[in-house]
């Protein structure tokens, strides 16, 4: 066969692999979100993502620091209105007092019921004031981490009495409210305790 024509079969064979490079090109290209507008696809191809990601994780570790500051400062507050130290009698009345809460007000039927078992269980000469003064010092947020603190050095019928206690409250003003057995839920958690020690309240507390 002429040289001409061996080169041409050469071409020819070899055209195939010549045209991969631009068949696979498109397949690496193409962005893993799509195609998005201009301005946003270059935003993201000249962005870092790294110190975005720090800066974020710093401020949240921030938030974190001084929300737990501030609620241990608050607490701190309601003791000393208290007068007690922290043990099972300011536990108690601690947990009366953001019982009081129904909405975004205190409720005068659960001050009032918090007002008498307060002087009953921890024999302090307390006012109704005395109680609403600690009550405006509770945390209003309530999240699954909030009476983890109460557990410790509570024996299980310490942490019954703070719950029975704090049921109390929250029955005085009429039936519990949704709000009202989600609070009972996390408090429950809080003070570690479970479903057989509470069997009795599965009609108060669903599942």
């Amino acid at each position: 066969m002429p040289k001409p024509f061996k080169i041409l079969r050469f071409v020819v064979a070899l055209s195939p692999f010549a045209a991969l490079p631009a068949a696979a090109e498109p397949l690496f290209d193409r962005p893993m979100l799509g195609t998005l507008p201009g301005p946003i696809q270059n935003w993201l191809d000249n962005v870092q993502l790294l110190p975005w990601l720090g800066g974020a994780l710093a401020i949240s570790t921030f938030t974190f620091v001084a929300i737990h500051r501030f609620r241990l400062r608050r607490r701190k507050m309601r003791q000393d209105i208290a007068g007690l130290p922290n043990g099972p009698r300011f536990r108690v009345v601690d947990a009366m007092c953001h019982a009081v809460w129904r909405g975004a007000k205190i409720n005068d039927a659960r001050l009032h019921r918090a007002h008498e078992l307060a002087r009953d269980t921890v024999e302090m000469d307390y006012t109704p004031e005395h109680m609403r003064e600690q009550a405006l010092r509770a945390d209003r947020l309530i999240i699954p981490t909030n009476f983890l603190w109460m557990r410790d050095g509570l024996t299980k019928g310490e942490k019954m009495v703070i719950f029975n206690a704090t049921l109390s409250v929250l029955l005085a003003d009429g039936p519990l409210t949704k709000h009202d057995r989600r609070f009972l839920k996390i408090m429950a958690r809080g003070l570690g305790l479970g479903r057989h020690e509470l069997r009795n309240l599965g009609k108060l507390i669903p599942a």
